[in-house]
């Protein structure tokens, strides 16, 4: 090998290592910006948070799920454009014309789109979801028969988290209804069961008691935004009277001002006297000597049924002996 020829070759390794420096840097750069991206807007994040919680009430909690859900939508976005565009100008450093490709990928876009209408459906859903927003991170809401908190959301997906720690995805086209168990406001809604020998009016009485006492808790009051609205006797049922109620609080508190409101009427039923109803089964016994309970054992008992239809069959064939006798009475 030649000296020129040698010459020519190190200057195309060196060409060729330069090349691969440069994507390499394209790609270190963007590592860079999305660390730089994500601690800038998770400080933009935490500052709006720090100021929707001076902001007490609903309105503070409400902005509060908006923030963070539009701050991790920011973040996604800008690091995809990030690493977008880091990878067509590593392509750059290799001879590959970028536009071309992105002018194909345009069109392949277009052709895809159409075949792929499931996923734009999905994008759109996604979109008018977040912009409107009815659902929040840390929302609660049910989808079908699906019920959690919403632990993650993009453009495509929706992620649920239950309560035994099943994780729920479904895709944003599929959603075509659901229910917010934890927008603006909630409400617990209670069934409480009288003995049928209690008087409801007691038992109204002392819900009334147990919400005033919830409401006067340091720890329990904030959370209760109005007083406890009783409906009334709802329906009789094998456990005895419903008296329904329902108690109103902020978003999400519900469950927790619920089972307190639970744990203190028991108490107080306790001390007032006043039964809860439990599951009934009324049970009645009949005295074998009864002939009533003979008759209910002839319909049931299939000999007993024989012996009581030979019986007639026998009384009719008498009576028409009888009528057919010359010495019967005309």
């Amino acid at each position: 090998m030649s000296v020129s020829e040698l010459s020519r070759l190190l200057q195309g390794l060196d060409d060729n290592l330069i090349r691969i420096l440069h994507g390499v840097a394209y790609l270190a750069g963007a590592a860079v910006l999305t660390m730089l991206v994500s601690s800038v807007v998770r400080r933009f994040r935490n500052y709006w948070l720090d100021l929707m919680r001076e902001r007490k009430g609903i309105a503070g909690i409400e902005m509060e799920k908006q923030t963070r859900t539009m701050a991790s939508l920011l973040r996604r976005f800008i690091v995809t454009v990030i690493w977008a565009l880091a990878i067509a100008l590593a392509l750059g450093q290799f001879g590959l014309n970028v536009a071309p490709l992105l002018a194909g990928a345009g069109v392949a876009g277009i052709a895809i789109g159409f075949a792929a209408q499931s996923i734009l459906k999905d994008w759109i859903n996604g979109f008018f979801l977040l912009t409107e927003g009815q659902i929040r991170i840390n929302d609660v809401i049910q989808i079908g028969q699906f019920t959690g908190a919403v632990e993650k959301m993009t453009l495509r997906t929706i992620a649920l988290r239950s309560f035994d720690g099943s994780l729920h995805v479904f895709a944003n086209g599929t959603v075509q209804s659901f229910s917010n168990k934890t927008l603006l406001f909630s409400y617990y809604v209670f069934e409480i069961g009288v003995d049928y020998a209690e008087d409801p009016s007691r038992m109204m009485a002392l819900m009334g008691e147990v919400d005033q006492s919830l409401r006067d808790d340091p720890d329990f009051g904030p959370l209760i935004l109005d007083p406890l609205e009783i409906v009334g006797v709802d329906r009789f049922s094998e456990q005895g009277v419903i008296v329904k109620a329902r108690l109103k609080t902020v978003p999400s508190q519900q469950w927790l001002v619920g089972r307190e409101f639970n744990r203190r009427l028991q108490r107080r039923c306790e001390q007032a006297g006043v039964t809860i109803a439990t599951a009934q089964r009324a049970v009645q016994l009949f005295d074998r000597e009864d002939p009533s309970t003979g008759a209910r054992r002839a319909f049931f008992d299939p000999l007993a049924r024989h012996e009581i239809s030979g019986m007639i069959r026998e009384a009719v064939r008498q009576e028409f002996d009888r009528r057919e006798s010359p010495d019967a009475a005309p």
